[in-house]
């Protein structure tokens, strides 16, 4: 007997269509390893806010560009404030190409932060919060888009990251 043919909008019985969580919802991502917000609630469009790491003491973290939540994909677009304050042996972290706003002391305090690899080309200073990159380590490495280079180490500078600080191109 032949298979029944499904409509574009039909799913087979007994499954789910994923369903998109309401904007302001906070929930661990599919992959468990981070908290994060809905800030806009589109199957298509969905965008989240990085809230904070489910492990603090992580030593490695990623903001990735996109994240699976409830089996809908959603953009990271933003980092929350303090996102990473308390995270005492983060040594590196990375920052997706999808982030246009950085949140105030979101990694400030991160006193073992040697390596932070920045994808990003959308970050401004009016986007990046006051002492964002406070306290963390003058030996720090901070990669950058390489058509970024100048305008990002000027407005991390800014921002808490260190004048000793080396900026790499990546």
């Amino acid at each position: 007997m032949a298979s029944p043919t499904l409509e574009p909008t039909q799913t087979p019985i007994g499954e789910t269509k994923p369903q998109a969580l309401p904007v302001g919802t906070k929930c661990k991502a599919d992959d468990a390893t981070a908290f994060y917000k809905i800030t806009a609630s589109d199957i298509v469009n969905g965008t989240v806010t990085y809230m904070a790491p489910a492990n603090k003491n992580a030593a490695t973290v990623n903001v990735p560009d996109t994240v699976v939540i409830s089996g809908v994909k959603y953009k990271v677009t933003a980092i929350e404030k303090k996102a990473f304050s308390g995270c005492k042996k983060l040594k590196k972290g990375t920052i997706g190409k999808n982030v246009t706003k950085i949140g105030a002391k979101a990694f400030y305090g991160c006193s073992k932060l040697k390596t932070l690899i920045i994808k990003s080309t959308k970050l401004t200073v009016k986007k990046v919060g006051s002492k964002a990159f406070g306290k963390t380590p003058k030996k720090m490495t901070v990669k950058v888009p390489k058509k970024k280079l100048k305008v990002y180490k000027k407005m991390l500078i800014k921002r808490g990251v260190n004048k000793k600080a080396k900026f790499k191109k990546s």
